[in-house]
């Protein structure tokens, strides 16, 4: 029994040592391209998550390295990216081809949204780690909880369109969360959450609407 668990050590050991390795060799290879230590970390921290939720390792890895730079390189923060694809592509080697099909297995599994500026460039926010996101989602929970608890005091209805106007508005203009160059698309994410926040109020109005249907 002792000499069977050993061996389950020692497989779970090698394959975080694989996966470890794996990272490394990622980490070497974007250093080759003289990209920034913190944003290479980025990239290998979400290799690292892609990994962990897969059991295949890609059969070319390097390709996922860089479009894991594409994306890190590409959040809202750092409007306006003009770089084109095909030039991107042109400095690592790859074709724009394989850089879509890994920046769409990552942005999928990981759960990123990608957005398109005016231009139709893309950028990509992490909705499970980004700061900035997790902060905005907070703001919107406590306004739409504040907005029923008026409605059920009060009385007073809920328009998602005004709330969210109202929210994305404070979040770009005052508190700076997002880029003021991207807010329509930002009003479309917000709009979006405050409408999944307020599905009990949409709920409690179908149930009323119902009860004085019946009486």
């Amino acid at each position: 029994m002792l000499e069977l668990v050993n061996i389950k050590k020692k497989r779970i050991n090698t394959k975080d040592q694989i996966t470890i390795d794996f990272l490394k060799d990622g980490q070497e290879f974007l250093e080759e391209f003289d990209i920034d230590y913190e944003i290479i970390m980025d990239c290998v921290s979400i290799i690292y998550r892609f990994l962990k939720r897969n059991d295949k390792i890609p059969h070319n890895l390097y390709k996922f390295f860089i479009a894991a730079y594409y994306i890190v390189s590409r959040h809202p923060q750092a409007f306006p990216a003009h770089e084109s694809k095909k030039k991107f592509c042109k400095k690592f080697g790859i074709q724009p081809g394989s850089l879509d099909y890994s920046v769409e297995k990552l942005t999928y599994e990981l759960d990123f949204k990608k957005i398109l500026d005016e231009k139709n460039y893309p950028y990509f926010i992490d909705l499970k780690a980004d700061i900035g996101f997790k902060l905005a989602k907070n703001i919107i929970k406590q306004e739409v909880d504040k907005a029923m608890m008026n409605f059920l005091i009060n009385h007073q209805p809920i328009n998602s369109q005004i709330l969210s106007e109202e929210l994305i508005t404070t979040l770009v203009f005052e508190m700076n969360v997002f880029r003021e160059e991207l807010f329509a698309q930002f009003y479309e994410i917000v709009l979006e959450l405050v409408e999944n926040y307020l599905r009990e109020y949409y709920e409690y109005i179908e149930l009323q609407q119902n009860f004085f249907i019946k009486f």
